[in-house]
């Protein structure tokens, strides 16, 4: 540890960091209630329920907005699942001229559960128009097919659909910039269970270099928030893909790298500049005040990120999620 006078940080000081930490606390309870009560694991991206709740924690009532605008759950209750998914077009309605043979032969080739609930998934968390009108009309005149052709359509669509779930297109309802706030959160998240992991071992340990524990507490964040952001980024890249391995490692690292550490120029940067400039070594990790210090320095981590995230989705580097 630093070998400094202890510093005491001032009452007033100390409610104010109070105060601000808990903004960050009730918006992180409140999102993972609203995910609790919606069930939110049936319907949204499961990597996508921890990053929401971290990221509430320093971000407040930005992540509020974009979870409640752009990321919340559609509700699990059966009236509400069939009122939305007619709404989507995603409720196939029978066919009046089919004999009940033939119908009962369609049916035998129907998707799976599983698929209709990844296109759920797809209407719920990509924030797109129907993802039917995508596909071609039966209804054209030259597109009379056969019940083969039909049974093969039937098999398609699901995959098709599945793969343009979570992504921002030009097809889209949600803007560009909320698809790159949502992919900071991705590295967000990783850099605060980074810096909450580093923090705590640099101060259990006692690490230090040239006698001071900011450097070795830079050192340690930066290492454990580039492992948290992979993972994160990882089965973000896994699910949309359906590859798991190596491979899918290889691209969850180097869309990351650059993301993590554009975000820790600025969450670094305010860290050196409370640490060193204000307070000359002297605030201890254990008050109110550093946590809150913590806090913002997160907050200004986002801001640097997003310009470089901005640019790893535009060239296709990062994938968009929901």
């Amino acid at each position: 540890m630093d070998n400094m006078e202890t510093y005491q940080v001032p009452a007033a000081l100390t409610v104010l960091a109070g105060i601000f930490l808990a903004i960050g606390a009730i918006c992180a309870i409140t999102v993972t209630f609203d995910i609790l009560w919606r069930r939110g694991w049936k319907s949204m991206m499961s990597v996508m329920i921890p990053v929401w709740i971290i990221n509430a924690t320093y971000m407040g009532p930005v992540t509020l907005f974009l979870y409640y605008r752009y990321g919340r759950p559609a509700s699990t209750k059966p009236d509400t699942e069939s009122r939305s998914c007619h709404q989507a077009g995603e409720v196939k309605k029978p066919d009046a001229g089919r004999l009940p043979a033939e119908q009962s032969s369609q049916d035998r080739h129907e998707p799976s559960q599983a698929s209709i609930v990844d296109l759920e998934k797809a209407h719920c968390c990509a924030h797109k128009p129907s993802i039917t009108s995508n596909l071609p009309s039966d209804s054209s005149p030259s597109s009379s097919s056969t019940p083969s052709q039909d049974v093969e359509k039937q098999h398609k669509a699901p995959a098709s659909m599945e793969g343009m779930s979570h992504c921002h297109t030009s097809s889209s309802t949600r803007p560009m910039w909320a698809t790159v706030l949502i992919g900071v959160s991705h590295c967000g998240a990783g850099c605060v269970l980074g810096d909450l992991v580093g923090e705590w071992l640099v101060y259990g340990t006692s690490a230090s270099i040239r006698h001071k524990s900011i450097w070795a507490e830079l050192l340690i964040d930066y290492a454990f928030a580039l492992i948290f952001g992979i993972v994160f980024q990882y089965f973000s890249i896994a699910p949309m893909s359906g590859q798991y391995g190596p491979k899918t490692v290889w691209r969850a690292a180097k869309a990351d790298v650059l993301s993590l550490t554009s975000f820790e120029i600025g969450a670094f940067g305010w860290m050196i500049a409370y640490q060193v400039g204000i307070w000359g070594y002297r605030l201890e990790m254990t008050t109110w005040a550093y946590w809150w210090m913590m806090q913002a320095g997160m907050a200004m981590g986002f801001m640097t990120a997003a310009p470089v995230n901005w640019w790893l989705i535009s060239e296709g580097i990062k994938e968009p999620c929901c």
